[in-house]
């Protein structure tokens, strides 16, 4: 019986260990000087992001650029954006069809890769991207 209980603890501290080292690690932004977390985690992608963009997702790791703010002479293709081929626990998940901020890098084979840490957004109205704008010009 004493058995069956330290088994039963040590397989899920195992399973809890295990979570933990699939998690995603992503800076935490305390606030200063009056900046929200969100603003301080928009400036920090903003500053890493070598190409930023609105676009639709239009499913198989594919984005229909609308408006790229940052990164044009990156692509290849300028209407199309590609996410990169091996997906992690740390990528960000776009839902098909509905229009996105993308904050990311494009790696050597000319894909896109992001990661839920920056600032990507779901944008349903365009006048929600007047903020990057803002950013942008400083």
């Amino acid at each position: 019986m004493k058995n069956q209980f330290l088994k039963k603890i040590l397989l899920l501290t195992t399973m809890l260990i295990s979570f933990n080292s699939f998690a995603c690690e992503c800076i935490t932004y305390a606030v200063v000087d009056g900046k929200s977390h969100k603003e301080l985690k928009l400036e920090a992608s903003i500053e890493y992001a070598t190409i930023i963009f609105y676009g639709n997702y239009i499913g198989n790791g594919k984005f229909e650029s609308i408006k790229i703010y940052r990164g044009k002479k990156m692509l290849l293709n300028k209407k199309l954006i590609e996410e990169k081929d091996v997906r992690t626990n740390c990528d960000y998940y776009f839902e098909k069809n509905k229009k996105y901020l993308v904050f990311g890098k494009i790696d050597e084979n000319g894909k896109l890769q992001t990661s839920v840490c920056l600032s990507n957004s779901q944008i349903d109205n365009k006048s929600e991207l007047k903020f990057v704008k803002k950013y942008l010009k400083k």
